[in-house]
């Protein structure tokens, strides 16, 4: 054989194992699951839909720690004789141990119900909350205390603490031989809770 006839073989055979090598990584073990799904092309031109980016709060509310502002009590109408009023302050281990659990409550509800609107407005604030509970947990009444509060803010509260409802019944222990159950908190709105 001459050079010429070699190296035109040489190129063929180069060229046959080059094919047979792609379709073996194409296709074969060695190439993409042939499970995978199918590659779908459009002729449609590429869109592209931006939105206003929101920085998202990872607690949009929070229960603020400690006792109600000054005054609440004379603010929220006089006790009733039939009601048991408790917040941050109360310091008897099962009221306080109630109080706990209903913050929780409270707050893991109303952080995954909260109004999306409320975020994307950035409204923020604080509003201070009367919750009135029978002895079996369901809500009797809600009071908003003290003045200035925005009104959304007021709303999102009701809400969110109905949408926690009923909590657990209130223990004898906790009523003290009352019927009805006070739980006054500030809510905080997007605001970091100390």
């Amino acid at each position: 054989m001459d050079d010429a006839t070699l190296a035109r073989d040489r190129l063929l055979m180069a060229v046959l194992l080059s094919m047979v090598v792609h379709i073996l990584v194409l296709f074969g073990p060695f190439g993409p699951d042939i499970a995978s799904p199918p590659r779908i092309t459009t002729e449609m031109p590429l869109t592209l839909e931006l939105q206003r980016s929101v920085p998202q709060r990872t607690q949009p509310i929070g229960l603020v720690i400690g006792a109600a502002p000054d005054g609440w009590r004379v603010i929220d109408e006089q006790p009733r004789g039939h009601q048991r009023h408790i917040d941050g302050t109360t310091r008897d281990e099962p009221a306080a141990r109630y109080l706990r659990d209903w913050i929780l409550r409270a707050e893991a509800v109303g952080n995954r119900v909260y109004p999306r609107a409320l975020i994307e407005a950035d409204v923020t604030g604080r509003v201070i909350m009367a919750v009135t509970l029978n002895a079996s947990g369901e809500i009797v009444a809600t009071r908003m205390l003290g003045k200035g509060t925005r009104p959304a803010l007021e709303q999102a509260a009701r809400r969110l603490v109905e949408a926690a409802a009923p909590f657990p019944a209130v223990p004898p222990e906790v009523l003290q031989g009352r019927d009805e159950l006070v739980i006054t908190r500030t809510w905080s709105f997007g605001e970091a809770v100390p």
